[in-house]
């Protein structure tokens, strides 16, 4: 049911059902409460459960909620209806007692914090962990089906399942999902392009963006989207050792200590 009611909304609608899960109320104890996002094709623990508890460790509190790329999901909502979910798990934070949220995402969930902090105001920082899928740099393997589901949606056929072809850790395999699904992760010009979600970041957020020595997109540097976002002099660009999968373990510690300097400094 909820699914249907989704759909049945616009983007715009949706987020502005959420607007209020972000301003902290006055005078509150500050508690800072981290949605944490999954990659593609991995459950919710598989590769942040330590993540997970380190940040549980210094004092956050963490939800992470299992996204429609999950596998028990298998692309089941639209990338602006994921974006809804995550506005969905800041709102459960809100009424746990946080009074400012942090995103901190995993490859595609990384992609994902971007376009909400995007589209959002108030986000207080982002964390992005080998920040993947973006449907412009593989533009050569989705274009094909890009057109196909694109003709599909002309004819009606947006809701219908059919196989598509998408890409994950250097390969490309076939996903079966709905035209208006994959094209709403896979479209050029769509929402899921993180150059243009760093460069539309609200209010300068802080930004912090780790890449693993052996990802295969570690290549990209700090000018692929990272330069694109509004300066803050607490973003940073690091480099951890692991591959995709295994970086946030790397990175853990680190991210932590970003976001309580980060709450250090908002308390002062």
């Amino acid at each position: 049911m909820l699914r249907a009611i989704l759909r049945a909304l616009s983007l715009t609608t949706l987020l502005a059902l959420f607007c209020f899960c972000v301003a902290p109320p006055a005078h509150a104890q500050e508690r800072l409460g981290v949605v944490l996002l999954h990659d593609k094709s991995v459950s919710p623990e598989r590769c942040l459960g330590e993540l997970s508890r380190v940040l549980r460790n210094v004092g956050f509190l963490v939800v992470m909620p299992e996204m429609p790329w999950s596998p028990k999901r298998g692309f089941d909502a639209t990338f602006q209806q994921a974006l809804v979910e995550i506005g969905m798990a800041a709102e459960g934070l809100r009424v746990d007692g946080c009074t400012r949220i942090a995103l901190v995402g995993h490859g595609l969930g990384a992609n994902a914090a971007l376009a909400f902090a995007a589209h959002r105001e108030g986000v207080f920082a982002v964390a992005a962990l080998a920040p993947a899928h973006d449907p412009v740099l593989h533009r050569e393997v989705f274009l094909p089906d890009v057109r196909k589901a694109r003709s599909m949606l002309t004819v009606g056929g947006g809701s219908k399942r059919s196989l598509f072809t998408d890409f994950n850790a250097d390969r490309d395999y076939d996903l079966s999902t709905t035209a208006e699904v994959y094209l709403s992760y896979n479209d050029p010009d769509g929402d899921a392009v993180m150059p243009k979600s760093c460069a539309a970041l609200k209010n300068s957020v802080p930004l912090l963006w780790v890449v693993g020595q052996q990802d295969p997109l570690r290549f990209l540097g700090e000018s692929y989207a990272f330069d694109k976002a509004p300066r803050n002099p607490a973003s940073a660009y690091e480099t951890v050792p692991g591959d995709h999968f295994a970086m946030p373990r790397y990175a853990a510690r680190h991210v932590a200590q970003w976001l309580r300097g980060l709450m250090t400094a908002a308390g002062q």
